[in-house]
């Protein structure tokens, strides 16, 4: 048989000699025999009358009612349970956005990713926090990504050939901008033509005949020099590979109806715009631009892509 003292309360069972219950804390003293006075006291005295067990709170505390609605009220006596915890999906909800450049491979699929932690990132051929050493179309320090904010933001070092970023709606160019289609490197001619007027003798230059075009397009040659200068017709000009203005039919790159540029009614600009295009088309920046998450852009030879979620 296992002796020890049963609490009064929830009726544990505890050790001998112990002064409070181990369940639920209540005070804990051996039984007196029946009748039998504590040692030293009077079998009169109240004090040697033995002490009544502590009542659970629920019996002592009963519950209130508000007199207008009939509902329980808590007592203040009563303890309150702590308040509860706001928990997260996920830890990812707590982590700061880090802008990410992805490095597009050459059959279209994901290659190297870099994790853009810092606020300055120089992208380059040589020493740079990014580095394309085989990449020749790159300056030794090219371009600048700057993370502020969870903003990103990339700047052209005067580089030679420029960063290139993917229009994603109708953009205005001025003259001397600009912008490749597939693999064609073009530049706009806004500058008016020349009068036509004879010299001052009053003799007239053999010429071909006046386009009626508002501007024109400039194809730029590797290594230097251009090549096609097409006008456009009026104030528009479209390009692709067939059935346009300005045709690279050898161009696979470029998509049947790939762009368009058309002189903008309330400015002086060039308006480009991306016809549905398949690999987009890209305009050289000025200065510093911010990117945002899904932008394209070419950095000598790299494309990426634009990761900021």
């Amino acid at each position: 048989m296992q002796l020890g003292l049963a609490c009064p309360v929830c009726s544990q069972l505890n050790v001998l000699r112990t002064s409070a219950c181990v369940r639920c804390g209540a005070g804990l003293s051996p039984a007196q025999p029946a009748g039998a006075p504590a040692m030293g006291l009077p079998a009169t005295s109240p004090a040697a009358r033995p002490a009544a067990p502590p009542t659970p709170m629920s019996q002592t505390m009963a519950p209130r009612f508000d007199a207008a609605t009939g509902q329980a009220v808590a007592s203040p006596a009563q303890p309150t349970k702590p308040a509860a915890r706001t928990m997260f999906f996920g830890a990812l909800q707590q982590q700061a956005v880090v802008p990410r450049l992805v490095v597009i491979k050459g059959e279209g699929g994901d290659g190297v990713t870099y994790h853009l932690s810092g606020t300055n990132h120089v992208v380059g051929r040589g020493g740079c926090d990014i580095r394309f050493a085989e990449d020749h179309f790159l300056n030794p320090e090219h371009a600048r990504f700057t993370a502020q904010d969870s903003r990103l933001f990339v700047q052209d070092l005067e580089s030679s050939n420029g960063v290139f970023v993917r229009i994603k709606s109708p953009t205005p160019m001025t003259h001397d901008d600009c912008f490749l289609v597939g693999e064609q490197l073009l530049r706009l001619d806004a500058r008016p033509l020349p009068d036509g007027r004879p010299d001052h003798e009053g003799t007239y230059r053999y010429s071909s005949p006046r386009p009626d075009g508002l501007f024109r397009i400039v194809q730029l040659l590797a290594g230097g020099g251009e090549a096609k200068i097409s006008s456009a017709r009026g104030g528009s000009l479209t390009i692709g590979r067939e059935g346009n203005i300005v045709d690279f039919p050898d161009d696979r790159f470029i998509s049947g109806r790939h762009a368009r540029l058309d002189v903008a009614s309330d400015s002086p600009h060039v308006i480009l715009t991306d016809t549905g295009s398949r690999n987009g088309t890209f305009i050289r920046i000025k200065g510093a631009q911010e990117l945002f998450h899904g932008d394209y852009l070419f950095v000598g030879q790299q494309l990426l892509r634009v990761e900021i979620s």
